[in-house]
């Protein structure tokens, strides 16, 4: 009867299987980075009880397949249960982690008993599932080797492969595909489905398969000799496993400095690796060794895999170089991103698939030579269960002890040296004998891997360049590396550069701080300072602050400054950012020193829920969220949970970059931290960052100058170039009631825990050099929008210090305006340096337009135009007086037409934010009977819009903008600040009808009387 089955037809269910199996894996790994709170971690424990799950399961089949007279069927029962446990996983998972955060990990107290609970509930969660995963093989092998008697060697093999094939595939459609669709609710639910269906159709064969009996040699001969062969293999098999995880763990971390840290490049990884073992699988499903050459063939193999992974060492420089020419190459688009992810998967092969290929070989050669002498096909469950555990051994002891202490390049060797010392062990045995032959041969094997090893350094400042950003590295001439360690998590660096210095996690920059005092500061600075001071500017009484992600720790050195504070606790996962920030000192010594400075060695969601603390103040500064795992810090169940956590009165000041992500990403996680805080404000101290305020309960209060009363943070501020309360104002981008309907019109949810789109989408907008940047450009608009809700937020003239070391574009803004000022009173500048040539040019035509009254009108209006735009958009105050003065003042002005002298007039109500007069001078414009241009159409129709808006008129400000939306150029009504506007219309976009802005505009400054 089963002759009319094809073997194939079992192949091809067990590539199934293997699909199903590695999108548990990495699932899994997703889940677990929720509640372990580091992705490395997950991986690790995933891998580990994943493993060490097959391992038990194939170690409980190898006791009684020999009693079992179906094993096809039980296959199909092991693939139902791993079916139903992950129908019922997501539930499970979220009840049990709640529980946790909420009930048990308060009730514990101890750091030791909180890990060891962490650790112990995550792998009950997925042992069950991992333990009948490791069933599958044993059982479908055995089963086939009994209805297909006479091929147990291809057979192994060919299974193998399939299995392996199929879980290389898994791995990328569950990254690249199904997350992306179903979240990781549905991805688990798919993969449940398809094991549901695997154990109907196998079932179904079974039944034409029948009962077979055990051959009579099923289990193993109880003789000396087989007892010897049997305990040798599995001894064999537990450390080249372990090996093989040794370098799978030192590859993945070698990569990532290559490729970047993110989720996708992981799996890119993982399924690089196992499709090299796959491939070594299909090579003895091909051509198996004949008769007793079995032995030597695994002698071979093994130190083959030894020697290859020395050689990886060697070849990872140029696999950097390649990743850099490819860098170079691909276009930033997301064509050019699937290109990546492809070459991405070819590059890790460069460097994985020579020793992976061998790893692929070796348990279906050891399984097959324990076979031919004597095993029986229990030896199956056997040998695996051996090779399982000693992956176990190898993921936990490289994550936890080998990295640390032997780096990268030092874990490769110690499993390199297990690999040779088994294939000599291995070669002896099979040649029956110790030889002289035999032993010049390995040593001159083992000597020969040990000078290679030798001379093989890796080059730090390539791996810390982060070649994955820009497609370049570190110039030695200029750079140098001050600090490296390969940490638990991550591998950190601190270069420099000069005196500036940058610390690093996998190649990507972290911070960066100028040491040199007489020097301008670095751009970072101005983030991590105004991090640690913006929440005391609106309430400088706040006594207890929590800061998560140490960096280099200037952040919290900062918060150290207000004399109030009485406790800043640092929550840092990774120690070696700990130890590499002391490059730093002494700019950042207090976090170190200062008795109320606690750093804590823990990820974020188990701290907070292990101390049940409460706090004033939690700065969040993790690193970008396409890093994996990181993600999770910026999600709807982070913030519910870390709300939790802030008193009443208290705030959370959030550090999110708009540089290389879009605003459907920064959208997401506004969404996300909107639905948990009741108002925010957001800040740019610099380009590229943002600063989120928010606050549990009410409005955002106003800001007070009483950080700029002690002195420590007011010197800690003067670094920067903000020397007042309101230059720090001037950094202010918008309110939540100015920016979110614009929010809400992006077009992914809220980023959640199991909905990760901010993690999936975040590596490829990394690639693509994506740029949310139109957000800082808010306060700059023509139009006011921001600042008639928000209040004025710009300086004085008399205010301003010109001459000043700053890091700030704002403060680049502010200067710029003063030359465009002083240009247009004087006819020269101080700053004339930061005045571009061509606008000198606008600016002489506009002093010219004073005097001479034969310049064309048109021109002239649009000199006052440009000349005024540029002042208006940092200063207020007399300086607007002087100005529009002058003009009021010209006789050109008095003999200008109707319109053209409506323009300046609208240009007026602009500049000083006069919301009255911007709706009576843009009515009066949009009333005559002239043909503007579409770009002054544009100015008049999108003030009036703004105003209605203002005012409530919703209705009228749609209207408006209805009439005239065909004549408005495209540019223009495709600008960011002109959307932030007209997400206030309902029926305008796609998403919900906002509230209107309800309530008088901020009043503007008194602007000078007409002449």
């Amino acid at each position: 009867m089963t002759k009319r089955i094809p073997v194939g037809v079992f192949f091809a269910l067990f590539t199934v299987s293997g699909f199903a199996g590695l999108i548990y894996e990495s699932i899994w790994s997703h889940y677990l980075k929720l509640f372990l709170g580091h992705a490395a971690y997950a991986q690790t424990l995933v891998l580990a009880i994943f493993m060490g799950g097959m391992a038990l399961g194939s170690w409980l089949v190898s006791r009684f397949t020999h009693r079992v007279r179906n094993l096809l069927l039980g296959y199909a029962l092991a693939e139902l249960g791993i079916g139903l446990l992950a129908v019922i996983f997501h539930a499970t998972f979220v009840a049990a982690s709640n529980w946790s955060f909420e009930t048990v990990l308060p009730a514990l107290g101890s750091p030791g008993l909180i890990t060891l609970f962490k650790w112990s509930l995550a792998s009950l969660l997925i042992l069950p599932a991992s333990v009948l995963l490791g069933s599958t093989f044993p059982l479908m092998s055995a089963g086939i080797m009994r209805a297909f008697p006479g091929e147990s060697s291809s057979t192994l093999a060919w299974l193998y492969f399939t299995n392996s094939l199929g879980a290389s595939i898994g791995v990328l459609a569950s990254g690249f595909f199904l997350l992306e669709r179903l979240g990781l609710p549905g991805t688990i639910l798919t993969a449940g489905l398809l094991n549901c269906a695997l154990a109907a159709v196998v079932w179904l064969l079974s039944k034409r398969v029948g009962d077979i009996e055990a051959p009579a040699d099923a289990m193993p001969k109880t003789g000396g000799t087989s007892l010897r062969i049997v305990r040798g293999i599995q001894i064999l098999a537990f450390f080249t496993g372990a090996a093989s995880f040794m370098y799978e763990i030192a590859w993945i971390r070698m990569l990532s400095l290559g490729l970047g840290a993110s989720s996708h490049a992981f799996e890119v990884m993982l399924s690089a690796f196992i499709l090299g073992m796959s491939l070594g699988g299909f090579v003895l499903a091909v051509k198996a060794p004949r008769g007793d050459s079995d032995l030597k063939w695994l002698s071979s193999v093994l130190v083959a895999k030894g020697i290859l992974a020395v050689l990886a060492i060697g070849a990872y420089t140029l696999v950097l170089d390649l990743i850099g020419w490819l860098m170079m190459g691909l276009r930033n688009s997301d064509e050019g991103y699937a290109l990546y992810n492809v070459s991405s998967l070819f590059v890790s092969m460069l460097l994985m698939f020579p020793a992976a290929f061998c790893a692929g070989m070796t348990l279906p050669l050891a399984t097959a030579a324990l076979i031919r002498r004597g095993g029986g096909e229990a030896s199956i469950g056997r040998v695996y269960a051996a090779n399982t555990a000693g992956c176990i051994f190898g993921a936990a002891f490289a994550t936890h002890a080998g990295m640390e202490l032997l780096g990268v390049k030092g874990l490769t060797g110690l499993g390199a040296g297990f690999d040779i010392a088994l294939g000599a062990l291995v070669a002896i045995l099979a040649s029956a004998g110790f030889s002289m032959r035999t032993a010049a041969t390995l040593g001159g094997i083992a000597i020969a891997s040990a000078i290679a090893f030798a001379s093989f350094p890796l080059d730090q400042l390539k791996m810390a360049s982060g070649v994955f950003r820009h497609g370049s590295f570190l110039d030695p001439k200029a750079s140098k590396v001050e600090f490296y360690k390969d940490g638990r998590t991550a591998t950190i660096s601190v270069t420099s550069d000069g005196s500036l210095r940058s610390i690093r996690t996998n190649g990507k920059p972290d911070a960066g701080i100028q040491m040199n005092p007489a020097k301008l500061p670095a751009a970072d600075e101005s983030t991590m300072i105004v991090a640690g001071a913006l929440s005391f500017a609106f309430n400088p009484e706040l006594q207890t602050a929590a800061n998560i992600g140490f960096g280099s720790g200037l952040t919290t050195a900062t918060m150290l400054n207000m004399p109030k504070l009485r406790l800043v606790d640092t929550i840092e996962i990774e120690p070696a950012m700990v130890e590499g920030a002391r490059v730093f000192e002494p700019r950042n010594s207090s976090a170190y020193t200062d008795p109320r400075s606690h750093i804590r060695i823990e990820d974020a969601k188990t701290f907070f829920a292990s101390t049940q603390a409460r706090y004033d103040v939690i700065v969040s500064e993790p690193s970008n969220p396409w890093v994996s795992g990181v993600a999770t810090l910026f999600s709807d169940e982070f913030y519910s949970r870390i709300g939790r956590h802030i008193n009443d009165n208290g705030m959370l000041v959030q550090w999110v970059h708009y540089y290389e992500t879009d605003i459907d990403i920064m959208g997401s996680i506004l969404k996300a931290l909107g639905r948990n805080f009741s108002d925010y404000v957001i800040y740019t101290p610099q380009s590229g960052d943002i600063l989120v305020l928010a606050v549990k309960h009410g409005r955002v209060p106003p800001p007070s100058d009483a950080l700029f009363r002690t002195p420590a943070m007011k010197a800690s501020l003067e670094r920067l170039g903000v020397r007042s309360l309101n230059e720090l104002v001037l950094h202010r981008v918008a309110s939540r009631r100015v920016i979110e309907p614009l929010v809400e019109q992006t077009r992914y949810p809220a980023n959640s825990d199991y909905f990760p789109v901010v993690d999936l989408n975040a590596s490829r907008a990394r690639f693509r050099r994506s740029s949310a940047g139109d957000i800082a450009e808010i306060p700059r608009a023509f139009v006011p929008f921001e600042s008639l809700v928000d209040g004025d937020a710009r300086v004085t003239l008399e205010d301003f210090e010109r001459k000043r070391p700053y890091s700030s574009n704002r403060i680049e803004d502010a200067l710029i305006a003063v030359g465009f000022a002083d240009f247009f009173l004087t006819g020269a500048s101080d700053q004339a340096a930061r005045v571009p040539i061509s606008s000198r040019t606008q600016i002489a035509l506009a002093r010219a337009g004073l005097k001479q009254c034969e310049i064309d009108p048109s021109l002239w209006a649009d000199a006052i135009e440009g000349t005024t735009r540029a002042i208006a958009q940092a200063l207020r105050g007399k300086v607007l007086d002087r100005i529009f003065g002058e003009i009021w003042d010209s006789p050109c002005f008095k003999k200008l037409p109707a319109a053209e002298r409506g323009r300046i007039e609208l240009y007026r109500a602009l500049a000083y934010h006069d919301a009255k007069a911007m709706r009576e001078v843009s009515d009066r414009l949009a009333a005559m009977p002239h043909r503007w241009s579409p770009d002054d159409l544009a100015v008049i129709a999108l003030t009036g819009v703004c105003v209605r808006v203002l005012e409530g008129d919703l209705a009228g400000a749609r209207a408006l903008w209805e009439s005239v939306r065909e004549l408005i150029p495209r540019q223009v009504s495709n600008a960011f600040t002109t959307r932030v506007i007209l997400a206030h219309i309902p029926k305008l976009g796609e998403a919900r009808a906002p509230a209107p802005v309800t309530g008088a505009p901020a009043a503007p400054a008194t602007p000078a009387t007409p002449k």
